[in-house]
């Protein structure tokens, strides 16, 4: 399955500590009987791969992309492309035009930064080839949270919110 659409919006962090990605509405599975139409893009112009926007073949590497675009902003704090227009975000894009992570976010370890820039790679097949891959690479770079502190995290930082679902979840 191709998600074509991962973002943050589609990227939920559970009290459990599990990360999930969600909303495979636009998914594609090779399987599949009903296919997009021809010249139709759907997602996220921000989070796509380059050969996404440009109406290419889609695999697991454009996925990686958008991971990739996902971490860099996670890593930097703010949005991985700034553009006047959207005819300027779509060039940003297609050109692969993601300011150095490094310079931006000089706290980075140096191993993630290239986890990072792996997954931008413009050209598909120098990405990783999953996001298994990506992941298993992420976990290399730097120490991983366990469950229960990502948990604990999230308690932390949006207890209005859980309080509001578990009440009318009761």
């Amino acid at each position: 399955i191709v998600h074509r659409d991962v973002s943050p919006a589609n990227v939920l962090v559970g009290t459990d500590g599990i990360t999930r990605v969600t909303d495979f509405g636009i998914a594609l599975a090779s399987n599949r009987l009903s296919h997009t139409k021809s010249g139709q893009v759907k997602g996220k112009p921000a989070y796509m791969a380059p050969e996404q926007l440009a109406g290419g073949a889609l695999t697991r590497a454009s996925d990686v992309y958008a991971a990739g675009v996902v971490l860099w902003e996670l890593c930097a704090g703010r949005r991985a492309y700034e553009a006047s227009s959207e005819g300027a975000l779509y060039a940003q894009v297609l050109l692969g035009q993601v300011p150095p992570l490094a310079e931006l976010a000089p706290w980075v370890p140096a191993e993630l930064v290239r986890v990072v820039e792996r997954a931008l790679e413009r050209d598909p097949a120098r990405r990783f080839g999953s996001a298994l891959e990506m992941a298993l690479a992420i976990e290399r770079s730097m120490p991983i949270a366990s469950p229960a502190g990502v948990g604990a995290f999230v308690e932390q930082r949006a207890p209005e919110a859980l309080a509001k679902r578990r009440r009318v979840a009761a």
